[in-house]
């Protein structure tokens, strides 16, 4: 099977972004943080409500904490306390099947976010493979992020393992 790596995806994301105060949305392993991190005009926010690798990227990236070109913050996309247009642009990384209300975390990151928005995640046909989730507990995320997506006038792109829906405001 050719499937993609994170490396490769980000190298598809990256052209996308525009600003330098960039909003990761679900931490994870710190894939969007190590894509961006060594451009030195970038701020970015990473959240994640479970913070379970915070730690490890916390020792890795002491000094851009220090600096204040990144924070790690545990929250929720739904439930954020950012301000209007504080995002240049936003970021989820196969992370959309975590949120717990899709149009609550799409409304949020629409407001947050003054310019761009991307949000890749698994395709059903991932399941097993790339993820631990079955077919069933990605359909059903993937199919309200792609509606929510085709009426606010995102681009939509199909992998055989995940997709991309982005647009720039």
């Amino acid at each position: 099977m050719n499937e993609p790596s994170m490396g490769e995806i980000m190298n598809k994301i990256i052209p996308i972004i525009t600003g330098n105060n960039i909003l990761d949305i679900g931490t994870g392993f710190g894939t969007v943080i190590k894509a961006l991190i060594n451009n030195k005009n970038m701020n970015i926010t990473s959240i994640d409500p479970e913070m379970w690798r915070f730690g490890e990227l916390k020792n890795t990236f002491l000094n851009e904490i220090y600096e204040n070109r990144l924070k790690l913050l545990k929250t929720s996309i739904e439930e954020t306390g950012f301000h209007d247009n504080q995002f240049s642009t936003s970021i989820s990384l196969f992370s959309a099947h975590h949120f717990n209300n899709i149009i609550k975390a799409m409304n949020e990151i629409e407001r947050i976010t003054y310019k761009t928005i991307i949000i890749a995640d698994w395709s059903p046909e991932s399941s097993g493979i790339s993820n631990p989730h079955s077919s069933e507990e990605l359909q059903i995320p993937m199919d309200k992020v792609k509606n929510y997506a085709s009426e606010n006038n995102y681009k939509i792109n199909n992998n055989k393992m995940w997709y991309i829906v982005y647009k720039t405001k």
